[in-house]
């Protein structure tokens, strides 16, 4: 992972510095959009089969 400034040690660099820079952010960001679109999917799938089979027996 590559630093977003161009020294050899930490004197000099001021301010914040975001970590993350380069570090292929975007492909986690949608594998965890994904885990939760399958998580959802399958809680939706879960809920409606436990209300069915709950209204079938009253």
């Amino acid at each position: 992972m590559e630093a977003p400034f161009e020294v050899n040690t930490w004197d000099g660099v001021t301010g914040a510095i975001y970590t993350g820079y380069g570090s292929g952010e975007m492909l986690w960001l949608l594998v965890m959009l994904a885990l939760i679109v399958v998580a959802l999917f399958l809680g939706w799938r879960h809920e409606e089969h436990a209300y069915k089979a709950t209204k079938s027996q009253g």
